[in-house]
């Protein structure tokens, strides 16, 4: 389970996507940005890693919803993380076919067409199906090894940098050195550091087939976050010392940094290890949270969201115990989704633009839906307190049942606002959409109660909650 977090939140992002937007606002302060974002993420995610100690529940953080705020809360997130899943499928299959695209285009300054990218995408997308309906023990192994691979190759070579580098200066690790100092930095980490993170709650949705859950799954989240945190600190470090002081404007600028600024220190056998960990590690990426995806459709058709026929239909387990069906719809959406959105970019921006953008505005309305997404499932934690009349002034129901859920708010709202209040096409439009599935699957909840809709509750059947008074 720590290895499933650490996938979704792919290590080597934190050398090419993660590094250009820390030393954006972080300059040479840069490694700063993953550390502070870790702590963040830590306290943002409080309420979520105390709903893993209380409950068992492949449907994620929609049981959360629907123990604190009731039945047709928990279905609206339920449906709304779909959402959120399915532009998660194309951000790790643009990034997929974009690490390629932008490794020939680098070294090779060969720009390949928009039809291949798009190739690409969906290949992966079925290598993300094959993963997702073979036994979940086989994908664990592979990717245990996998993260350690990348894990592997990120140290050693950050390591190689930081000894051959005449650069090396603890400055990296001062406030002041960031170009707009302690306040540029600390909004680099609100619009970008703690965001590094947005994959770890891929253990809640693996929380049913998980060896002792209730202890296993918060220290999952915890030891990846802390895990991933100091990979990218140190490659993030290297990175910066690597290129210099001068020279930041590169990792920023270019198409695939941690190749430029790898490459001059391990040289192009190395470069090409780099890029293969990369390709798998990318794979996994999306393999990681596309697992919680069709555990996420599994647990709303055995609650009859989907109605009878669906229940039947997307609960049905194949071979290797894995439902089948719900990840055969993934990966039915994943390939419409993704296909559309990279040819809308391609047709109207071009190559290497086009492919850019599609990567960030999937990137973008992800995270918009997991702003949404945690600000729900952080409340439902306090909403649970007081239904179950747990001690809220208990010095630790207090700061994790309001003072983490309110201090998430500002965040996300501080981040929504600074983030999202100038922000130009294409990312704008895409926040649209975030706002326009919010409202339809709000309606659909809405009509679907008024029509006498017949869901169940298993979590709420399930769930045990034994409360401390202390």
């Amino acid at each position: 389970m720590t290895f499933m977090t650490i996938a979704a939140i792919y290590p080597m992002a934190m050398a090419v996507s993660n590094a250009s937007a820390a030393v954006s606002y972080g300059g040479f302060a840069a490694p700063l940005i993953p550390i502070i974002g870790a702590i963040v993420i830590l306290f943002v995610t409080a309420p979520v890693m105390e709903y893993a100690r209380i409950a068992s529940f492949a449907g994620g953080y929609y049981g959360l919803a629907e123990l604190g705020f009731g039945i047709s809360a928990g279905k609206f997130v339920g449906l709304f993380r779909l959402f959120y899943d399915l532009f998660f499928d194309t951000l790790t299959a643009t990034a997929f076919a974009y690490i390629i695209y932008t490794t020939f285009y680098v070294l090779y300054n060969y720009s390949m067409p928009g039809i291949a990218l798009i190739g690409l995408a969906i290949f992966f997308m079925i290598l993300l199906y094959v993963f997702t309906i073979v036994k979940l023990e086989h994908a664990a192994l592979i990717n245990n090894i996998i993260q350690i691979i990348q894990i592997a190759i990120l140290i050693i070579f950050s390591i190689i940098v930081i000894a051959r580098t005449p650069f090396n200066s603890l400055a990296a690790f001062n406030p002041a050195s960031a170009p707009s100092g302690v306040s540029g930095l600390m909004l680099g980490v609100i619009l970008a550091g703690f965001l590094f993170y947005t994959g770890y709650g891929t253990p809640l949705y693996l929380s049913e087939e998980g060896k002792e859950p209730f202890r296993n799954v918060w220290r999952a989240i915890v030891l990846g976050v802390l895990i991933t945190s100091i990979v990218g600190t140190v490659t993030i470090y290297a990175e910066v010392v690597g290129i210099g002081p001068s020279k930041l404007s590169v990792i920023t600028s270019v198409l695939n940094p941690g190749i430029s600024a790898y490459l001059p220190y391990v040289g192009i056998v190395g470069i090409g290890a780099f890029v293969i960990a990369a390709w798998l590690g990318q794979l996994m990426g999306g393999v990681s949270p596309g697992l919680g995806t069709v555990r996420d459709i599994y647990a709303l058709a055995r609650d009859n969201f989907f109605g009878e026929r669906g229940r039947a239909y997307f609960t049905k387990m194949n071979k290797s115990n894995v439902p089948s069906n719900a990840a055969l719809l993934n990966l039915i959406l994943g390939i419409l989704t993704t296909g559309v959105i990279e040819a809308l970019m391609i047709f109207y921006y071009g190559l290497p633009e086009g492919a850019f953008y599609a990567l960030f505005l999937s990137g973008s309305m992800v995270v918009a839906y997991w702003f949404i997404l945690h600000f729900i499932a952080d409340f439902s934690l306090t909403a649970l307190y007081r239904k179950y009349k747990f001690p809220l002034f208990s010095l630790r129901n207090f700061f994790i049942g309001i003072i983490s859920p309110i201090g998430a708010a500002i965040i996300f709202i501080y981040s929504f606002y600074m983030g999202y209040s100038s922000l130009p096409e294409p990312y704008f439009g895409g926040l649209i959409f975030v706002f326009i599935s919010a409202i339809v699957g709000a309606l659909i909840i809405a009509v679907s109660r008024h029509r006498g809709a017949k869901w169940e509750s298993y979590i709420s059947k399930t769930v045990q909650i034994k409360q401390d008074k202390k």
